[in-house]
């Protein structure tokens, strides 16, 4: 996958450094309690409240293969239900401003490759049943495997907004990621705080990142950064993802244009948008599965395409914490469900838990 490039000319060797996306504390401070066990297995959970004590919670079904519906209650048990495969994989939906319904959900095809989709969603009894499907033109191939995981919210003009996973390439234009050069002062600035040999390891993957290195480059006027990752040959790195969006024509939620440029860069995935107010947008998501341990973190936003990242995580570094869904239960208080895995085993045995952020 396409990276970020800074690239800082040494005078024996080159050295690349990975940039991250820029990474903000909000001005607010967030706390989310420890996950407790739902009993559901799976990844790329969301969820939606049908009364005070009940959520819907779509998932996969993790090993078993096919994807699943649980209700559960708060602090209780979750019953499944087997989904048919027309609903895809990576569901989410929104209420339109009709009172309607609208889901949203990938199609995979036989080859590989994926395409995201829509169609309105109604409920019988507590089963879903969807209507016609419209695909909506957003698409990756087989080898695109960082892309997907969409996630649907209503904006405060009531048009639909998607956002979704995506390499770190701008497909719709057919760009490539924006290399850095800097100038030879700033190449010989970092050159005062970190000798080359360390720098030439940081950028490589194979020596850990000195936060003397991170503040080197902030004063010698280089983007705050990631040097590198020691997984980067696994399934992507922090650098490597990047989260696009795109915005519907009216209030029916079936025509989109994608918006320019990225929402985040440096490798964040996983996005769900728990709040879009005017001034006060916010946003959970992970770093990618290709920098274990996956963590979570908030990000804010005044209009929902400027992100800033919450540079303190939400969950420890003692296991994988992925793909967050929230319930709204207060002004400041969201109940999250997550993936989580041991720390070992990044991309198997998930367990679906439930915690609580408040801000």
């Amino acid at each position: 996958m396409t990276s970020r490039l800074v690239r800082i000319v040494a005078p024996v060797a080159a050295v690349s450094l990975l940039v991250a996306s820029a990474t903000a504390a909000g001005a607010a401070s967030y706390d989310l309690s420890k996950g407790s066990a739902t009993g559901m297995s799976g990844v790329s959970p969301f969820a939606m409240e049908i009364d005070g004590n009940t959520d819907r919670v779509f998932h996969s079904a993790g090993e078993a293969g096919g994807w699943l519906m649980s209700v559960c209650t708060v602090g209780g048990a979750c019953t499944q239900t087997s989904l048919p495969p027309d609903f895809g994989t990576d569901f989410t939906q929104v209420t339109l401003a009709d009172g309607s319904q609208r889901a949203y959900f990938v199609i995979p095809e036989v080859d590989g490759s994926k395409e995201i989709a829509t169609a309105p969603v109604t409920y019988v009894n507590g089963t879903p049943t969807l209507g016609d499907i419209t695909r909506l033109g957003f698409t990756a191939t087989a080898n695109e495997r960082a892309w997907g995981v969409p996630d649907s919210v209503i904006t405060p003009d009531g048009l639909v907004r998607l956002y979704w996973v995506a390499e770190g390439k701008d497909r719709q234009g057919g760009e490539e990621s924006e290399n850095f050069e800097p100038t030879r002062a700033q190449q010989m600035c970092m050159m005062k705080y970190i000798s080359r040999g360390s720098l030439e390891a940081m950028a490589s993957g194979t020596k850990k990142v000195t936060s003397k290195a991170k503040k080197a480059a902030k004063k010698c006027g280089l983007p705050a950064s990631v040097f590198g990752s020691k997984s980067q040959k696994g399934r992507g790195s922090r650098s490597d993802e990047v989260i696009v969006s795109a915005t519907s024509t009216d209030a029916s939620g079936t025509s989109f244009t994608q918006d320019a440029g990225y929402r985040t860069t440096g490798g964040y995935v996983d996005s769900d948008v728990i709040q879009a107010k005017n001034g006060d947008w916010l946003m959970l998501l992970s770093t990618g599965p290709g920098d274990p341990p996956q963590r979570l973190f908030v990000a804010t936003s005044r209009d929902g395409l400027k992100w800033k990242v919450n540079a303190k995580p939400l969950t420890p570094a003692s296991f994988n914490a992925l793909d967050p869904t929230a319930v709204q239960l207060g002004p400041n208080k969201w109940r999250v469900y997550y993936a989580k895995s041991p720390k070992k085993t990044p991309f198997s045995n998930h367990r679906i838990v439930v915690g609580e952020l408040t801000r």
